[in-house]
């Protein structure tokens, strides 16, 4: 049986990502951003429960109620956790069926977006849930890029990113990512463009014991 590492679970939700841009023009005739954002989450929460045994989903779970999941009904930073909202996907347990992950889906690199979901997902983190698991979030993003990006300009971009986001979020958490390249004109797109699957990871910093 797989187990869900950390890596293995970004490297699933990229494949996933995949997945959808292939289906989305195989079966539609039209690129993965032409479908609703729905389809996407819809494909990344399957793949995910059909590659880890372990793992069910729900979708659009709203946040009061995975957290009274775990008793808590006062929240340390209810505005960014954006409380009367929804999660995109919460990975949850086959077996005890608790919630062990979120990831939020985004179809831009907006910074924007991008810090919206990344403080949320530390709000989470933070939150008195007692659960491990849920220290660490995704948010998983397609973006396109033109036919002239190099390898190192999206690392370039990707580093930006990282950068921005940490400056934003202080040293309560570490983030870091995981990314795959399209080739130039598959799954629907001309000639000049290709998609970049990306998967952001929000995790929890551990704090280090002061020394006297």
């Amino acid at each position: 049986m797989t187990r869900a590492t950390k890596i293995q679970l970004q490297d699933a939700i990229i494949d996933a990502m995949e997945k959808a841009s292939s289906d989305a023009f195989e079966k539609s005739g039209v690129h993965i951003r032409r479908m609703p954002e729905y389809f996407l989450n819809v494909i990344i929460a399957n793949e995910l429960s059909n590659k880890f045994p372990t793992l069910g989903y729900r979708l659009e779970m709203p946040v009061k109620e995975a957290l009274n999941g775990f008793g808590l009904s006062q929240y340390l930073s209810p505005q960014e956790l954006r409380i009367n909202g929804k999660f995109y996907i919460a990975i949850i347990s086959i077996g005890s069926r608790k919630l062990r992950h979120i990831i939020e889906v985004k179809r831009s690199l907006s910074k924007r977006q991008l810090l919206k979901e990344s403080k949320r997902l530390k709000a989470l983190a933070a939150e008195g849930h007692q659960s491990k698991r849920l220290e660490t979030g995704y948010i998983a993003a397609i973006s396109r890029l033109g036919s002239t990006a190099r390898s190192y300009d999206v690392d370039q971009l990707l580093d930006t990113r990282l950068e921005f986001l940490v400056e934003q979020l202080g040293d309560a958490v570490n983030v870091s990512c995981r990314y795959k390249v399209m080739d130039a004109g598959a799954y629907g797109f001309d000639s000049s463009t290709s998609l970049l699957l990306v998967v952001f990871r929000i995790k929890k910093a551990i704090k280090k014991p002061v020394l006297c």
